[in-house]
């Protein structure tokens, strides 16, 4: 039955990004959306992969703690991760997230999330 609610609410969520899309004059700029769509991801997935992001900026930028973030993050990422393509791919990984990251880093730079983030961990 959890099943069914989870499927439930990622279709309802699917078709919110569809709509954002479909109603937009330019809905090419949706990378990151039309990325979760294709890979069947889910409003959790998706702020899950946000967490992960924060987490490496904020160890790029000098300001990681690890009690700011929920403890599953915390325990994937460890006392001192490293900012690198390979540590987000792991962390995908242990959360059940399996895409490519570097499409996954494209999508969201493209769609202008995090560029700053993601032009470094592509130039890993």
């Amino acid at each position: 039955m959890d099943e069914l609610i989870d499927e439930f609410k990622k279709m309802k969520y699917h078709q919110k990004l569809l709509l954002t899309i479909a109603l937009d004059k330019n809905p090419e700029q949706y990378t990151f959306f039309h990325f979760i769509l294709n890979n069947d991801l889910s409003e959790n997935d998706s702020k899950v992969i946000f967490d992960i992001l924060h987490a490496l900026e904020d160890k790029k930028e000098g300001t990681y703690q690890k009690g700011k973030y929920e403890a599953a993050i915390a325990s994937l990422l460890g006392d001192n991760p490293s900012v690198s393509m390979d540590t987000f791919e792991k962390a995908l990984l242990h959360v059940n997230i399996d895409v490519n990251p570097i499409y996954l880093i494209k999508s969201l730079r493209n769609q202008y999330f995090q560029v700053d983030l993601c032009n470094y961990l592509l130039e890993q």
